[in-house]
């Protein structure tokens, strides 16, 4: 799970990224050919480079290569020097640049780094500040400073828990803790091009409780979710921390089992299988599932390799229930024994 969620606050910190540092490099570019052409040539050349780093930030960002070491080893002390020297050339007015440069830190970098930034750009500049004003406006300055570094830092770190909480929501089936169908597409389209880079095994496995209508309408719903529950617990420590286990409808489940060939995940299917059933999940009466297992085979999308092994689910539910069915033909009923990989 804090993988996926993990994939997920990357995306929003590319995107915020790329967004503000084409922003701040398009009304920083006006600033430096000013200077660059009419006043000091100096400051007209760093605000070019900073510009065009921003770009390239941006581009990194556009292309999903950024990383944030990037703008902490070079835009960090590179933007701290020149706000620096910016001051001594233009004097107070220099000091509006301070505010937005940090918030420019928080918001294009970890908050560690974006702490170390801030320290590294209140020690150099902060004493120039002190000279360049009179005590009573540098005191003033200084508290707002700090302040916004404060509100900024508390800012970014609340947006951030907000955003994890949300998408951990978005990603997640309420009642199982377990993937929902959300992650599905890109999960499946990922394995599918790790395959085709490194050519690792990826197999999918789609299960279906057996007669779960039954528990419900007999036991009631109640009973249902606690099966449900009891058997998502039971999944979570059956299967590997790299494999993905969902859930894709009301008593169906599909795990991307990975680095694992059809053949082994036949194996463990049956292993599944065998042990579901003699799970004491509601008393006096057992509980079974039928599985469908699919490697990617000829499949060149998502969509393809679902469609195969949900066809195998169904073949397994038409012959019986209670059985393991494969691309490959494999079939296993109740009573056959498959030894197991685990």
């Amino acid at each position: 799970m804090n993988t996926t969620t993990s994939l997920h606050e990357t995306e929003f910190h590319l995107k915020s990224t790329f967004w503000l540092s084409v922003t701040a490099g398009t009304l920083v570019f006006p600033f430096a050919f000013y200077h660059l052409i009419y006043q000091h040539r100096g400051i007209g050349i760093g605000a070019v480079i900073t510009s065009v780093s921003l770009y390239l930030v941006a581009w990194l960002c556009y292309r999903k290569t950024y990383k944030t070491i990037y703008t902490f080893v070079w835009l960090t002390p590179f933007t701290t020097f020149f706000v620096a020297y910016l001051m001594n050339k233009i004097g107070i007015s220099g000091t509006y640049w301070c505010y937005c440069t940090v918030l420019l830190y928080y918001f294009m970098m970890s908050e560690r780094q974006a702490w170390m930034s801030n320290i590294l750009f209140i020690l150099v500049n902060l004493p120039i500040v002190w000279q360049l004003l009179e005590t009573t406006e540098a005191v003033r300055f200084t508290v707002t400073f700090l302040l916004v570094c404060a509100y900024s830092a508390i800012f970014l770190h609340v947006i951030s828990r907000q955003y994890s909480e949300l998408t951990h929501q978005a990603i997640t089936d309420k009642l199982t803790g377990l993937h929902n169908r959300m992650l599905l597409q890109d999960s499946l389209t990922q394995a599918i091009h790790q395959t085709n880079r490194t050519d690792t095994s990826f197999t999918l496995i789609i299960m279906d409780i057996d007669h779960f209508k039954t528990i419900n309408d007999e036991l009631g719903h109640d009973t249902g979710d606690q099966v449900l529950m009891q058997l998502c617990t039971f999944l979570k420590s059956f299967f590997r921390e790299s494999d993905k286990v969902f859930r894709i409808g009301g008593e169906e489940f599909l795990i991307l089992a990975y680095n694992t060939d059809e053949a082994d995940c036949v194996n463990m299917a049956e292993t599944l299988r065998a042990k579901i059933e003699n799970l004491s999940l509601i008393p006096d009466r057992k509980v079974t599932v039928s599985i469908g297992v699919a490697g990617l085979g000829s499949a060149k999308d998502w969509k393809q390799w679902m469609k195969a092994c949900d066809q195998n689910l169904y073949e397994a539910k038409n012959n019986g229930r209670n059985r393991v069915v494969a691309d490959s033909g494999t079939r296993f009923a109740q009573n056959d024994f498959v030894p197991s990989r685990r």
